[in-house]
């Protein structure tokens, strides 16, 4: 009787000793002979028995919690991928809900804004893309392949990649503009495209004839344009303006020589201002 009395205390004992309070911040859950890990939203649980303990470590899920170097990365990468200026792109590692002020987005575009434009990221809806006040159209500020920061201010995306200082009448103040140099090679037809800088040069060559050039758009309104036209020592050629070029007419070259032509743009088309030959 003795030893029947004391196996039955060592069993509760072994019982209650069995029993685990848990608690949280100090405050009791619960006490139970079991404790279940269950992964959270974003996190996960994995245990392994240790031969006397058993281990657990929690980790979390990347689709849900990004990282610093996935942030900093390209979690906000957007490339549109559908041809047209109605651009659309999706997010590399998380579907974005919905639109929220002040969010900001790297984009990379696979068509050129000749004048106005929109995005769609991750089926949101198409947004306008506006420069950096909000209302002007992008007009050639977005070209295939080059990389633009834009911001949501609620409304619409505004452009930030180009950071400008203003006087008091928004007049631009800078100390030097240099704009960049585009050489086109000569052929019977020319086209020339007017997002490619504001300088333009064409070097004749001997063995061809005359030549047009044919512009890709009407340009921005207030926008100037250079050609210079430099004729092999062999021969003179006679170039002529065609698309989206206005022009007081054909410009006959002298062999050896060079010539200039300056157009500006309303937006619509380039209207010739000066010419200067025989350079």
């Amino acid at each position: 009787m003795r030893i029947s009395a004391i196996l039955v205390c060592l069993s509760i004992a072994l019982v209650h000793a069995q029993n685990l309070t848990v608690q949280v911040d100090g405050r009791t859950v619960g006490v139970e002979s079991k404790l279940n890990f269950k992964a959270g939203n974003g996190i996960t649980q994995s245990c392994t028995d240790s031969e006397g303990r058993i281990d657990c470590a929690p980790s979390f899920n990347s689709a849900l919690i990004s990282t610093h170097d996935t942030v900093h990365a390209n979690e906000n990468f957007c490339s549109s991928y559908n041809g047209t200026s109605a651009y659309t792109c999706r997010l590399r590692y998380k579907t974005l809900t919905g639109y929220s002020t002040g969010m900001t987005f790297l984009l990379v575009v696979d068509a050129p804004c000749n004048t106005s434009c929109s995005l769609n990221i991750d089926n949101q809806g198409l947004v306008t893309i506006k420069m950096i006040d909000g209302t002007t159209d992008p007009r050639g500020t977005l070209i295939p392949g080059q990389p633009q920061w834009i911001f949501y201010d609620g409304d619409v995306f505004r452009l930030m990649g180009v950071v400008s200082t203003r006087d008091g009448r928004g007049d631009l103040v800078a100390r030097r503009l240099i704009g960049s140099m585009d050489t086109m090679n000569y052929a019977p037809a020319i086209t020339l495209d007017v997002t490619l800088g504001d300088m333009h040069k064409i070097t004749t060559v001997n063995g061809l004839g005359n030549a047009t050039i044919n512009a890709t758009t009407g340009g921005l309104a207030g926008q100037h344009m250079w050609i210079i036209i430099a004729n092999d020592p062999a021969s003179s050629k006679m170039i002529t303006f065609g698309t989206n070029l206005k022009s007081s007419g054909a410009l006959t070259g002298t062999a050896g020589k060079s010539a200039t032509i300056q157009f500006i743009s309303d937006g619509t088309a380039w209207y010739e201002v000066a010419r200067t030959t025989n350079l």
